[in-house]
């Protein structure tokens, strides 16, 4: 298992990177004439959290229509190829290093962090 030396300084750079992801696919959607919110990312969130532990994660909960779940599940499938896409350099010698993928345990924390960061009740 990789260590990340500033867990949350990576975590930050990750969920960066994920919200642009939604901002993208919430701009799309409005020709739709559908918006997404911060409950539906907190669906395509938990979507992604129950895939990062084995399970399928699709069609993602929540869908108010087909054109709607679309939006959801084409979220999903662009954020389930991150941890994939995002490396973690080891060095290991003088002169190399080796580039791993974010392990599923990381992956899970940047999810929660970026629900408890953008999807929480605003009071």
């Amino acid at each position: 298992m990789q260590e990340i030396d500033d867990r949350k300084a990576e975590a930050k750079r990750v969920i960066k990177r994920i919200y642009a992801i939604f901002e993208d696919h919430r701009d799309a959607a409005v020709s739709l004439k559908i918006k997404l919110g911060p409950q539906d990312l907190s669906f395509v969130l938990e979507a992604l959290r129950q895939h990062a532990k084995g399970g399928v994660g699709t069609p993602v909960p929540g869908s108010r229509g087909e054109i709607h779940g679309y939006c959801l599940n084409r979220l999903f499938e662009e954020l389930v190829e991150e941890p994939s896409n995002i490396l973690f350099t080891t060095k290991t010698g003088p002169d190399t290093m080796r580039y791993d993928a974010m392990n599923a345990e990381f992956w899970i924390e940047c999810l929660d962090l970026m629900e408890q960061t953008f999807c929480a009740p605003q009071d």
